[in-house]
């Protein structure tokens, strides 16, 4: 293949779409921060309806500022990319044809029921790690509803943005270089895999400068090859968010739409966020692994969980779901 031909690859443009991504997170992450915090010491939201989101732009460590630059920057380079893609080509699709969903009427409906069985599932088998004595109750200087808000906010907010980027852009993009199946599976992988790219715990900016985004995106390449070496990891937390994406994927791929996925995610999100607050592990760590970690989101359990919540929801579709769309792989 020559340069000329690589260059302008689908391939190729897919690594500058996942490259470009990563730069401008890093570049954003820094007046994410510095913006969120000037709006709290300012007090614009306090006060009024958004006063929990303020409350969680002032806790935020960096950490948190940086994953939000990192989607943002993925919608940023979402258009340049799908024009990329269509250069050269008679017939130029819009973002909308590009990503290719279909419109749903029962929209708020696969959002409810998807938001129910995510959330459901978890607060389900979080309670039983509490009555089984693994995971014992904390004390916390929020009141319950405020922690409810917080977890509320905090899974629309992820599973609304990341179903955009994972089940919509990225899809759609990789959807240009291969198969059904392996873009069914693939991005369920890809899911998995990039949830990784999180800094050590712990590690903290103690002053914010320009440069602060990429010298993070160096602590979270070095933290993240640094995981592998550990087969529990691989087997109580890869597993768990692999099977999630797999979920995700399949209702994507059967309705034709992001909005039972939405629901699905947030959910699965708002269950996490509500029992980490108001538990903590009772258990050694090594002793339990790989059924059971320090969240809901690690272990083979919580991995059998959403397997089954993935199974009535198969279930459910199969009774319900729309005629004209497509089991994954089917194509192809």
């Amino acid at each position: 293949m020559s340069r000329g031909t690589l260059l302008q690859s689908d391939a190729f443009k897919i690594l500058v779409f996942i490259a470009g991504t990563v730069v401008l997170g890093a570049l954003l992450a820094p007046f994410l921060y510095v913006g969120g915090k000037h709006v709290v010491a300012e007090g614009w939201l306090e006060g009024t309806l958004l006063d929990d989101i303020n409350g969680s732009m002032d806790r935020a460590k960096f950490s948190r500022y940086f994953n939000r630059a990192i989607l943002l920057g993925g919608f940023i380079m979402i258009l340049p990319t799908v024009r990329w893609l269509n250069a050269g080509k008679k017939k130029r699709g819009s973002v909308k044809e590009f990503i290719n969903l279909d419109p749903n009427p029962a929209w708020w409906r696969h959002l409810l029921i998807g938001f129910v069985a995510g959330g459901a599932s978890l607060l389900v088998l979080g309670s039983g790690y509490v009555a089984q004595g693994w995971y014992v109750m904390k004390d916390t200087d929020k009141p319950l509803y405020e922690v409810l808000l917080e977890a509320l906010g905090t899974g629309i907010a992820v599973g609304l943005l990341e179903e955009l980027v994972f089940r919509g852009a990225l899809y759609a993009v990789l959807a240009k270089l291969l198969k059904p199946k392996p873009l069914f599976y693939g991005v369920a992988a890809l899911f998995a895999v990039l949830h990784f790219f999180n800094p050590p715990h712990g590690l903290t900016v103690e002053v914010v400068h320009a440069g602060s985004g990429f010298w993070f995106v160096g602590r979270i390449f070095q933290h993240f090859f640094s995981q592998f070496g550990d087969l529990y990891f691989l087997l109580s937390e890869f597993a768990v968010l692999f099977a999630i994406g797999l979920v995700l994927g399949y209702t994507r791929e059967k309705t034709g739409s992001l909005w039972l996925g939405i629901g699905l995610h947030a959910g699965w999100v708002f269950g996490v966020k509500t029992l980490s607050p108001l538990t903590t592990r009772a258990f050694d760590r090594d002793a339990m692994m790989p059924w059971l970690g320090d969240t809901l989101r690690v272990g083979a359990v919580s991995f059998f969980v959403v397997a089954l919540t993935g199974l009535v929801i198969w279930l459910w579709l199969r009774k319900t779901g729309n005629p004209e769309s497509v089991e994954p792989g089917a194509e192809g």
